[in-house]
């Protein structure tokens, strides 16, 4: 059996890891990056084990009644806020940074 074209999927940006001028300027990045990651495995671990969270009509194929099936799209969907507010959190920071990568205070 040959394989066809493999489908197109839609991979959401990752940000660059934190550098050591990122973490000079907000060291909260450090674990911030760790709180990004984990919510990225959270939702792909809930698609897994959850199929219908991936379309977007998933509120009418009938999950209603599974409170698992409920708790899980919640939580898969707070891991999508999550991960935004990290995001927009990264990109304020950008205009607040106050070492640049040849500043180095030692």
């Amino acid at each position: 059996m040959t394989a066809g074209p493999r489908a197109a999927t839609r991979r959401p940006a990752v940000a660059a890891r934190p550098t050591i001028v990122d973490l000079l300027n907000a060291p909260e990045l450090a674990v911030l990056d760790v709180l990004a990651h984990a919510a990225r495995v959270a939702r792909l671990a809930l698609v897994v084990q959850h199929p219908h969270l991936l379309g977007h009509d998933r509120a009418s194929r009938g999950h209603d009644s599974d409170p698992v099936a409920r708790c899980a799209a919640e939580l898969h969907d707070r891991a999508l806020d999550l991960s935004a507010a990290l995001r927009q959190y990264r990109r304020a920071l950008k205009d607040t940074t106050t070492l640049g990568d040849d500043d180095f205070p030692f």
